[in-house]
């Protein structure tokens, strides 16, 4: 060989060699977020075990929204309730060992004692001041966990009229002071009124730009919180507020309408943080499927209520609502697990998907 051979031959060797072993780039979760790569369900502690998550990312899910409760006490004087934060501790490392991404969301704390009448924090302002540190304290506490892609700064705000632009301003606080200690874990922040999507046009984005905008859809309660009795079908059913309208894929479109005019306006990433219908209504595999459908065209990342928490809307349960049972595959549950399996993307990187 000549010595001009023998330094072709080395120098493709060491170039075949940077192209096969050069490192990967880091995954950046706020550029998650903006493709859609987050699918999975909302976790309670301490309700779900380390065995449930491990059986949730057995289905192919990448993400636990985990719910934060009261990691500061509620009530005055506001300080931080040791016992919560380990149990809320616990139950990120059990998703971070069960190779979950994790987003927190935050469903009591400081002037929010009870998630549905609790209507302190919005005139309250030793209880928002208690709120905004109770999410500084969080911050850094997780930042830097690799499985760690969401602050959801309250899960469902629903002031009345006059205190919705309270919400806008204090989602802005809260951003600041997160920010201040950790300036990378994407932020997420639910529209006033329940997180529904009509309150998306009073919503103002809060100019962080690392933040999602979160929409919850349970839209309309008459089909997807009825009783087994009820018997109303999808599609077709008409609701009561607009009779004249039966309710097929179009009808959730429209109704969806607001939270895409927001995030085409902003050029934000959007993320459905919950949805869910009863198991026992009729329809409820092609609701799911009319809804999911459109999130993913449009690249909105979504978790669906709740990981083995409500009976009525277990997934894991047939659509016969006598049966308490759970099974290894259910209509619905294979219908999740469809969509699981296009996730591509995991903590520890090793399952990521070509």
């Amino acid at each position: 060989m000549t010595k001009q051979a023998m330094w072709v031959g080395l120098a493709t060797a060491v170039s075949m060699t940077s192209i096969f072993s050069a490192p990967a780039k880091p995954f950046d979760a706020f550029e998650g977020w903006k493709a859609g790569a987050f699918r999975g369900a909302n976790v309670l502690p301490p309700k779900n075990t380390p065995d449930d998550l491990k059986a949730l990312r057995s289905w192919g899910a990448n993400l636990a929204e985990i719910a934060v409760i009261d990691v500061f006490d509620p009530r005055p004087p506001y300080g931080p309730r040791e016992d919560a934060i380990k149990l809320l501790d616990r139950a990120v490392d059990s998703a971070e060992r069960s190779d979950l991404f994790v987003a927190l969301t935050c469903r009591t704390g400081p002037g929010r004692a009870d998630f549905n009448t609790s209507p302190e924090i919005w005139a309250d302002k030793e209880a928002q001041d208690a709120y905004i540190r109770m999410w500084a304290h969080l911050a850094n506490r997780y930042r830097g966990r690799r499985a760690m892609v969401g602050y959801d700064l309250m899960c469902e705000p629903h002031p009345e009229e006059p205190y919705i632009p309270v919400w806008n301003e204090l989602a802005k606080r809260i951003t600041a002071a997160i920010r201040e200690v950790d300036p990378k874990t994407p932020i997420l922040i639910n529209s006033a009124g329940w997180a529904y999507p009509a309150p998306f046009d009073k919503l103002e984005p809060t100019g962080d730009k690392r933040t999602v905008y979160a929409v919850h859809f349970y839209y309309p309660h008459y089909y997807t919180h009825q009783k087994p009795e009820n018997n109303r079908a999808y599609p077709g059913f008409r609701n009561p507020d607009d009779p004249d309208t039966p309710w097929d894929k179009n009808v959730i479109e429209r109704h969806l309408e607001p939270v895409l005019r927001f995030q085409k306006k902003h050029r934000v990433p959007i993320f459905v943080g919950e949805f869910g219908c009863a198991r026992f209504a009729p329809g409820a595999e092609r609701f799911f499927k009319d809804q999911i459908d459109l999130y993913e065209s449009r690249r909105w990342s979504w978790a669906y209520w709740a990981f083995r928490e409500w009976d009525a809307m277990d997934i894991e349960k047939t659509a016969d609502p006598a049966d308490k049972n759970r099974y290894p595959d259910t209509p619905l549950l294979s219908l999740f697990k469809s969509y699981f399996a296009r996730d591509r993307r995991f903590p520890s990187g090793e399952a990521d998907k070509p």
